[in-house]
């Protein structure tokens, strides 16, 4: 059987023991543009999976960051970093919230303003 992938000269844990042996996401929904926040400091860390450790320390409050993003920065899939996430939500690691409360999306001047950013990047 082949060891761990290695990622940067480090020995990354396999995904299966990131998630818990989870293979399908949490009752929680979590999308690419869901925010996601750190609710412990990081130096209450010490213990955790490196891995865990460092989507902890990337999600720091006040603003977080959305799961693509996350995925992105941790050069991994979108599916399995949703799995990994629904595991630190069940540990109580993170909290999430969707990019717009559910009042914005029917505030037409919201979108239009997202609208206008948009086209300007």
């Amino acid at each position: 059987m082949a060891d761990a992938p290695h990622h940067g000269g480090r020995r990354r844990t396999r995904l299966y023991a990131l998630t818990d042996g989870r293979t399908t996401a949490s009752h929680t929904a979590l999308t690419m543009d869901t925010t996601v926040t750190s609710v412990v400091s990081t130096d209450a860390c010490d213990g955790l999976p490196s891995e865990w450790q460092a989507v902890l320390s990337m999600c720091t409050p006040p603003n977080g960051r959305a799961v693509a993003e996350i995925a992105a920065r941790m050069h991994m899939r979108l599916t399995p970093m949703i799995l990994l996430l629904g595991e630190l939500e069940d540990r109580g690691l993170i909290r999430h919230r969707s990019p717009l409360e559910e009042a914005e999306t029917t505030n037409v001047h919201v979108l239009m303003r997202i609208r206008d950013n948009l086209a300007r990047i």
